[in-house]
């Protein structure tokens, strides 16, 4: 009796120990909780114990989503900029375009970093330009800037021409039968080749094949499980959302693959004396001219396909599911690309490319619509005083600019679900900082260009030779996926649509 006396009192004594520290644990929050209300900025009640973004973490609504409502509550009432919490970490909200202005560009020297994770001694791939710090970044940035100018494109234009030429022989048969489409699964694979090449220099087939061995990196890079990211979210730390990209780099093989890949190009390159105009020679060229070490070339070889290619293909897919919508738009894009650009893809020429107005605003307002990055973050580096208030922002605090809310916001953009490329008819129509797919400032999207040139060239492709119908297999308007774990506008399934011959 003793015995089992003895054990029931080390059983109580474990439970109120830990019923104890949960609620130790939740009076923690529960201070934490009060952060914004001191500081008198407006907020909205947060949950333990994901704060603000309770219904995303219980997979009722994607975190963008929960986001554009947050931002849509606080302009409602009249609000120009709050805060939120992600679980018991404080994160500033602006809402209006001005303190959005004075964020990415007037005071940027308080938001330098993105705060997004960075350890390149721990993760090599993670060390590249889109999480750098600070001096470091800025160092790189001067040092890739001219990689990225218009005569630079135009020396790859030709490797995005080639694979856009694939691209038509592979839709083709399917056009001819007249077959429904997953448009989203053939421009992710083809715009997995076109980053291959450019950045890469290797032809990896994954159009034709998707069963390579690239291919099979890129469905590891787009595809994380749910307790992965959780996994991540704890070893990181819940307060700052952007350490979440270490799962996108917390892969041996992944690692192993592209570090390979790159050192293996560059060695064959170097012993061959081979010049091939794409983006890996470019970054080559750095080793001499700027001293860039190989482990840099690598890290930053894998950012151009990490960023360029899942963020193009989903613009270019929501872009024909959108045409399929509108024929009238469609039939007057085509035309446009058949007077300017011809039949013959190998002869469309970069200049005239760019200077198709239609398909310049088809593009935009896809980007408007679906923003590929739905949100901007930054951190605060230093204390900033909140213009025309009695705010200060601390160090180390994140800010979130929600795209999703500006972008569809009908002040800004009446009817923000329509579809309607004559918004960016003249740039008059748009009211400063509520269009941002590239972001803005300093630490805009340096790869912008690439993006562009690549999006439309394969519009015009395929509009040059199919046309697009929709399916009833996708929805009218596209949702992102409650369940997602990347950070772009990504739908739960694929994007269908009939291609037929035209």
């Amino acid at each position: 009796m003793l015995i089992s006396g003895l054990k029931c009192s080390i059983s109580e004594l474990l439970s109120f120990i830990v019923t104890a520290a949960v609620l130790v644990y939740y009076l923690y929050y529960q201070y934490c909780f009060t952060y914004w209300k001191k500081k008198k900025v407006p907020c909205t009640t947060p949950y333990f114990p994901f704060g603000n973004l309770s219904s995303s973490a219980w997979g009722k609504q994607s975190v963008y989503t929960r986001l554009q409502n947050l931002y849509n509550h606080f302009k409602a009432k009249g609000c120009k900029h709050a805060g939120i919490y992600f679980f018991n970490g404080p994160i500033y909200f602006p809402v209006d375009p001005d303190l959005v202005k004075r964020i990415l560009v007037t005071d940027f020297e308080y938001f330098v970093d993105r705060g997004m994770y960075g350890n390149g001694e721990e993760l090599p791939l993670s060390s590249h330009i889109f999480s750098m710090k600070g001096d470091e970044w800025k160092s790189i940035r001067t040092k890739m800037s001219p990689s990225f100018t218009s005569g630079k494109i135009k020396s790859v234009y030709n490797i995005i021409v080639h694979n856009c030429e694939n691209l038509v022989t592979y839709v083709g048969p399917y056009a001819d039968k007249r077959q429904v489409i997953d448009i989203k699964e053939i421009l992710m694979r083809f715009t997995a080749d076109t980053i291959g090449s450019t950045s890469f220099g290797i032809d990896s087939n994954s159009l034709n094949d998707p069963g390579t061995e690239f291919s099979q990196m890129v469905n590891r890079i787009s595809n994380h499980s749910v307790w992965k990211l959780l996994r991540v979210a704890l070893e990181e730390g819940l307060q700052n959302p952007g350490n979440i990209e270490k799962i996108a780099y917390n892969d041996k093989v992944v690692e192993d693959f592209f570090t390979n890949l790159v050192k293996d190009t560059i060695e064959y390159r170097d012993q061959n004396d081979i010049v091939r105009n794409d983006f890996l020679h470019m970054l080559m060229q750095l080793r001499t001219t700027a001293g860039m070490p190989v482990e840099e070339i690598v890290s930053q070889s894998f950012l151009f396909f990490i960023a360029g290619f899942k963020t193009s293909a989903l613009t270019m897919c929501y872009c024909i599911h959108e045409l399929a919508h509108n024929q009238e738009l469609q039939i007057k894009l085509r035309a446009e690309i058949h007077k300017h650009l011809g039949r013959d893809v190998s002869q469309y020429a970069y200049e005239d490319l760019i200077a198709l107005p239609t398909l310049d605003r088809v593009l935009k307002e896809t980007m408007r619509k679906y923003p590929p990055l739905p949100m901007l973050n930054r951190v605060c580096v230093k204390p900033y005083k909140v213009p025309e208030t009695d705010v200060v922002i601390e160090e180390g605090t994140p800010v979130i600019i929600s795209l999703l809310g500006l972008q569809r916001d009908p002040e800004y953009y009446p009817e923000p679900l329509k579809f309607d490329p004559e918004r960016f008819s003249n740039d008059n129509n748009v009211v400063p900082y509520t269009y941002l797919p590239f972001g803005d400032g300093p630490r805009n999207c340096i790869g912008l260009r690439f993006g562009m040139v690549m999006a439309k060239l394969a519009v015009a492709s395929l509009l040059n030779q199919f046309g697009f119908i929709p399916s009833s297999k996708t929805r009218r308007h596209l949702d992102i996926d409650p369940s997602t774990t990347s950070i772009l506008f990504n739908v739960a399934n694929g994007i269908y649509t009939k291609v037929v011959k035209i």
